[in-house]
């Protein structure tokens, strides 16, 4: 039986760059990697990572402006979250629906085109936009093989950068290997192209 809760902490931590949990995440999949979606998600999880973590966007967040921020349905803040915002922030109050906190929108953490909290945003903010159920539902149910055509928001130019350059270095790899490489030899070989660039 899958852990859920575990699956989402394990995801958290591989989209703020940890490759061992990465790791992790992928060997507690491992009984599921037949399935296309599973692994249409652990691309999507290669992808993220490679925005938040390996290829410095700063440059187009700050054009942007952070319009991921600042429009659209309040953010779902999962409960384990919540207790490590809850930690750093005590006074830290938000409505709860469900199982989940909701965080507003336009975000009251955004300061510019920055993030007050960056290093403890909730696992729904990691997961901007590349492994956000809103944007990649379709792009997963409809999954066969190969890597996944992520979808990105028009207003993301970072997200748009990120996936112009994990598809290049992909189909580098593809054509190198001579199949499409698995999402653990795609997260390897950006590690090894942009492991000492970091997101400012």
């Amino acid at each position: 039986m899958i852990n859920v809760i575990l699956l989402n902490k394990l995801t958290k931590s591989s989209l703020k760059g940890d490759v061992k949990a990465f790791l992790d995440l992928l060997d507690a999949l491992r009984p599921y990697l037949d399935i296309p979606q599973v692994n249409s998600a652990l691309y999507s999880v290669v992808y993220q990572l490679a925005m938040n973590s390996l290829i410095d966007v700063s440059d187009y967040c700050r054009k942007c402006g952070g319009k991921c921020c600042s429009s659209g349905n309040p953010v779902p803040v999962f409960p384990f979250d919540y207790e490590e915002m809850k930690l750093r922030m005590p006074n830290l109050e938000l409505k709860k629906q469900g199982e989940f906190y909701l965080l507003p929108r336009p975000c009251p953490y955004q300061d510019g085109w920055k993030c007050k909290i960056h290093n403890f945003k909730p696992y729904a903010c990691l997961s901007f936009p590349f492994s956000t159920e809103d944007e990649q539902k379709e792009v997963i149910d409809n999954y066969a093989k190969g890597v996944p055509s992520f979808k990105v928001p028009d207003y993301c130019i970072a997200g748009k950068k990120v996936k112009e350059v994990v598809d290049e270095v992909a189909r580098e790899m593809e054509r190198s290997l001579g199949r499409t490489p698995s999402p653990l030899e795609l997260l390897e070989e950006l590690v090894k192209r942009f492991g000492g660039e970091k997101r400012k």
